[in-house]
């Protein structure tokens, strides 16, 4: 699966942090302080790719950390909505969705934004849930993890070496074409370029490549046809995975131990 530019899914974490902090967490959240991304530089990015496709954004998320945690949610939520015609999602673990403001479930279903649930083996008040979203006709979409009924989890496997192969590596992923991620102005065909500083600065590592090389910058870009052809190669942080070698385990909060990474 390559990406094409009709049909690229944008996510954006617009909060590092998070409220759940899953151990093996794929965007190494429980080892990320406390930090919001600014409305501004998501506006600017937004508007950029706007440009770019010829307003014809595809699809958008806004993720986490726990998006739901940002103080200016409905903000990120009005602004999604002026430039993505396709698909929109607030993603959220559900922790906070029996409290969250009707306000922002009336937004959600007058900007078509669909709220995404990751299921975990959590507590949550769904009927609370169910009835917000039927008083003001918001969508649920559910995902269902591998948690939800049997506490099973998984953890992706890494070569903390970095001496993969980053070619063969890349054609294997299942998330290549599925996860363009969208950050301070770049674009990657993966979410650790940009997340791994968490890990390398928690434990004072260097495994990871978190350079420059792994992304492209929307603002230099001629054209979106440069961006595609970009996303659709092998980036240096390739090298440090072990693509479809995800390892089962029993799901549970971070202790924040380094082999939960590697």
């Amino acid at each position: 699966m390559l990406v094409t530019k009709d049909k690229i899914r944008f996510i954006v974490d617009i909060v590092d942090h998070c409220n759940l902090n899953c151990k093996c967490c794929g965007h190494f959240s429980p080892l990320a302080q406390k930090s919001f991304l600014d409305k501004e530089t998501f506006e600017k990015d937004i508007c950029r790719l706007y440009e770019l496709l010829n307003g014809n954004i595809h699809c958008l998320e806004l993720m986490g950390g726990e998006a739901l945690l940002h103080p200016q949610l409905e903000d990120f939520i009005t602004i999604t909505n002026q430039y993505v015609s396709g698909e929109k999602y607030l993603c959220t673990n559900g922790l906070l969705l029996p409290n969250l403001s009707d306000k922002i479930y009336k937004l959600c279903a007058d900007t078509n934004t669909i709220i995404s649930i990751t299921m975990y083996p959590i507590d949550i008040d769904w009927d609370k849930i169910n009835m917000k979203a039927s008083l003001y006709g918001t969508k649920l979409y559910c995902i269902k993890s591998p948690g939800k009924v049997t506490k099973s989890w998984f953890k992706n496997l890494r070569d903390s070496s970095g001496s993969q192969n980053m070619e063969e590596n890349f054609n294997k992923c299942f998330w290549k074409a599925r996860c363009v991620v969208l950050e301070h102005g770049r674009l990657s065909s993966c979410v650790v370029p940009f997340k791994a500083k968490f890990f390398q600065k928690y434990f004072h590592s260097n495994i990871f490549d978190t350079s420059l090389n792994n992304s492209i910058d929307i603002y230099d870009a001629k054209s979106i046809d440069e961006i595609v052809d970009f996303l659709n190669k092998p980036i240096p942080c390739c090298k440090y995975c072990l693509p479809n070698q995800e390892q089962e385990i029993q799901w549970g909060v971070s202790k924040k131990d380094i082999n939960e990474w590697i």
